[in-house]
């Protein structure tokens, strides 16, 4: 069962979030390791990052990735990489890896797949095996680029696949697998507003491909949210 962190306020959420970012790169240089996180694009974890940005000072040996792109080149208003660099990589140097967006969405998932698998080490499914993901979760229950009852939620021993029929524009994407994201040590989906509560209370009412995010549930999964997000909970899901 996922864990449920409450906050009074959305700048809240975003401080926690951050935080367990700043842990689990904490916790890999402890085991001696290159640390490697993904990170959500979109408009909410902006405000993350600008804490995570104030909150690490040393990012030698950090390997920054994203769940899911845009098909749009990386200077487009519409790019997860470039809220990215705006928001952590320009205030910190911080190394991230973009998603080749200049060819077909089959030929940018390739290319990222073969790039994650050459850095990122294998677990013992052989699934690289990611620290920490850092998700953000739709009106409609999809995380990442995984939409309701689409194709790519069937995408098994995959590490990225092409997406081509996202609900909003623009409609050609990649994105991480479910089993690159069960496969992180750990993982959190943010997620603050009131349009939020019905697909929050979804996401943990059991698993449905018709709401993607509760597939994750049974992971090393926390649902960090702010009180408008949360309204539709039982007492009892909340810490």
């Amino acid at each position: 069962m996922a864990r449920v962190t409450v906050t009074g306020a959305a700048a809240e959420a975003a401080g926690v979030a951050a935080e367990r970012l700043a842990e689990a790169i904490t916790a890999g240089r402890r085991a001696g390791r290159a640390v490697h996180l993904s990170l959500a694009g979109g408009s909410t974890p902006r405000a993350a990052y600008e804490r995570l940005a104030a909150l690490v000072e040393d990012w030698e040996g950090v390997e920054l990735w994203l769940g899911d792109e845009r098909l749009v080149p990386s200077d487009d208003p519409e790019s997860n990489y470039r809220m990215l660099a705006e928001s952590l990589l320009d205030p910190t140097g911080a190394i991230a890896h973009a998603v080749p967006t200049e060819g077909s969405a089959e030929r940018a998932a390739s290319a990222y797949a073969d790039l994650i698998r050459e850095r990122v080490p294998a677990g013992l499914d052989g699934i690289p095996a990611l620290d920490f993901a850092l998700l953000g979760l739709g009106e409609d229950g999809h995380t990442a680029s995984l939409f309701p009852d689409a194709p790519a939620l069937e995408a098994s021993g995959e590490i990225c696949v092409a997406v081509h029929d996202a609900p909003k524009p623009p409609a050609d994407r990649v994105t991480l697998t479910l089993d690159v994201l069960r496969g992180a040590r750990g993982a959190a989906i943010l997620a603050v507003g009131d349009a939020k509560a019905r697909p929050v209370a979804a996401a943990l009412e059991g698993p449905s491909a018709r709401v993607p995010a509760s597939l994750l549930a049974a992971g090393p999964l926390e649902l960090i949210l702010d009180e408008a997000a949360a309204r539709e909970l039982p007492a009892e899901a909340r810490a």
